[in-house]
């Protein structure tokens, strides 16, 4: 802001020396001094945010990997190939986990003959009880051996179970409809159980991500026109997120701004593409010279001229330059602002007004005669 001030005072100086006619004094019929000031028209300035460029991005992303460890035997996509939900996107190499199922499938079957043994024997041995032949001790025994199997059995039907459902996981099938973006694994690979083997953006939606300097946070707008650099397709974004710390290196914010829907859904913006985002002002821009600026109170104005008096109107500096400024006011183009001379001026004071280019030309042809 101190800069700002003082480049507003640079130029005023510089105008009250080239237009001095700023500084004559009229008398009324009551014979009080009336001003002269210099008016000029508001013009229309450009003042919009500048740009940011970002790339697109998915709502939602996945990395996939198998459920079971092994070889991958086949791949059944290519990158940036559409893909949907249940698509099966690779498989592994199945021989173990075929020889695993099988031994589990064996060890199920012996235990469910030791289990029918046993309770065999636990009926005959239930017989000879009731009869006093058998002992209670022997009738506990052949309990215990009976309960025995039975839990082996249990135990035996989780394995087989654990077998078949690895077998189903050696296929890694799309959780979504989507794209896939990236291929982390190949034919040939051995992965974990888990490890990344592709990556995938689901068709739930399109954001731009953006990085934005922290300076611009407290009036980060929630619209924007959103541009691709390859085609020029524009689309209307919505601000959807924002990062809640700064990235450790660049010191700028992520914001993500939403795609609005079109009617071409079928060809949604491809992931990772150039967009730059076009911000628009919430207020008009205006353009005047710096001359016409004056502080007060910390707060930039200006006079506008009503009939034959000035009024201080409460402006925002948006940008600076050596003659002219552009400001943010509610005050309609072409509404008469002092361009000179303001510092000598109080608000509601009666004024006579001259236009600047009238004075401008006046002095261009009295240099001519």
């Amino acid at each position: 802001m101190a800069n700002v001030y003082g480049i507003v005072a640079a130029g005023i100086a510089l105008l009250g020396f080239a237009l001095a006619p700023a500084a004559s004094v009229a008398s009324d019929r009551d014979g009080a001094d009336v001003p002269v000031v210099l008016v000029a028209p508001l013009r229309a300035g450009v003042a919009n945010a500048p740009a940011l460029v970002g790339e697109v991005v998915a709502e939602t992303t996945s990395v996939a990997g198998f459920q079971v460890g092994g070889r991958i035997s086949e791949r059944l996509v290519r990158r940036g190939q559409r893909v949907a939900a249940g698509e099966p996107l690779a498989r592994l190499d199945v021989r173990d986990l075929q020889a695993r199922r099988d031994s589990a499938r064996s060890e199920l079957e012996q235990a469910r003959a030791e289990a029918k043994l046993a309770r065999q024997e636990l009926d005959r041995t239930r017989d000879l009880f009731e009869r006093s032949v058998a002992s209670r001790q022997s009738l506990d025994q052949a309990v215990s051996r009976q309960q025995a199997a039975a839990s082996r059995v249990a135990s035996a039907e989780a394995r087989l179970a654990e077998a078949r459902n690895a077998l189903d996981y050696a296929s890694l099938e799309s959780p979504f409809d989507g794209v896939l973006i990236e291929l982390i694994a190949d034919v040939g690979d051995v992965v974990a159980a888990g490890e990344p083997v592709v990556r995938l953006a689901a068709d739930d939606g399109r954001l731009v991500e953006v990085a934005v300097p922290e300076r611009r946070l407290p009036e980060l707008p929630d619209t924007a026109e959103a541009r691709l650099e390859a085609d020029g397709v524009e689309r209307t974004v919505t601000l959807d997120s924002l990062a809640g710390a700064a990235d450790p290196a660049s010191r700028t914010f992520a914001a993500r701004y939403r795609i609005e829907p079109a009617a071409d859904r079928d060809r949604p913006w491809a992931i990772g593409q150039t967009a730059r985002l076009a911000f628009a002002d919430e207020r008009p821009a205006r353009q005047v010279p710096v001359g016409a600026l004056f502080g007060r109170d910390g707060d930039w104005q200006v006079y506008r001229l009503d009939d034959d008096r000035v009024r201080a109107v409460d402006v925002t500096v948006r940008a600076m330059g050596v003659a002219y400024a552009v400001i943010e006011t509610d005050l309609p183009e072409g509404t008469s602002v002092v361009v000179a001379g303001v510092n000598r001026l109080h608000d509601d004071q009666r004024v006579r007004p001259r236009r600047a280019d009238e004075t401008a030309a006046g002095a261009a042809d009295g240099d001519g005669s």
